[in-house]
């Protein structure tokens, strides 16, 4: 029978004890939590002015890789959407930037049209521009999973064996999603089994 206990939580990390489990069944936990849990990243990108010192495939890398926080009632897959993956308001949210120098331009500046859909956090640098020096662009962000690309990577997870049978284990959530949910939506336990949830995976 598998067993859960010494659960303690520090901010967005969470840490309990797994006992009456196999290496191989949480290993497939972990690496479901790792890749399999779909959360919101910037995955389109129009620029309208970019007069910055980065060209726009820099930038955008470093704009994709901004973690943005989750809205899984909202949003579905592309691949799941009616609209077959044209862009509509049930799996694209819009994201705009409209920034002009002399300053840094931070993660905070961007503007969501969905309050629920932004960035994790505000401080995050993508580049300096000087005096007149403009950056204006819109963006979409879409669900999407780890196992695509690491921007939809919602958080990691470790274990070490401390037991034949029994493993302390260690989620750690990015942001997109509190880290309760991001446990919640890779495995569930049904009749004292546990069972990865591989329908939520995108």
């Amino acid at each position: 029978m598998i067993k859960v206990s010494n659960y303690s939580k520090d901010g967005n990390i969470v840490k309990f004890e797994v006992s009456g489990i196999e290496v191989r069944m949480l290993n497939a936990f972990r690496r479901t939590i790792i890749s399999g849990v779909p959360v919101m990243a910037i995955d389109r990108i129009i620029y309208y002015t970019n007069s910055s010192i980065l060209n726009d495939e820099l930038l955008g890398h470093r704009i994709g890789l901004i973690p943005l926080t989750t809205d899984l009632k909202t949003y579905v897959p592309q691949s799941k959407c009616p609209c077959k993956g044209e862009g509509c308001a049930r799996c694209v949210c819009k994201l705009t930037l409209d920034v002009t120098g002399p300053k840094t331009v931070y993660s905070g500046d961007f503007v969501s049209k969905d309050e629920n859909v932004k960035p994790v956090y505000d401080k995050m640098p993508l580049v300096k521009i000087l005096d007149e020096q403009n950056v204006k662009l819109e963006a979409d962000a879409v669900l999407g999973c780890g196992s695509e690309h690491v921007k939809w990577q919602g958080g990691l997870a470790s274990y070490e064996i401390s037991d034949k049978d029994t493993f302390n284990l260690t989620v750690e959530s990015y942001g997109p999603l509190p880290v309760e949910e991001l446990i919640k939506k890779a495995f569930e336990v049904v009749e004292e089994k546990i069972k990865v949830l591989k329908d939520e995976v995108a």
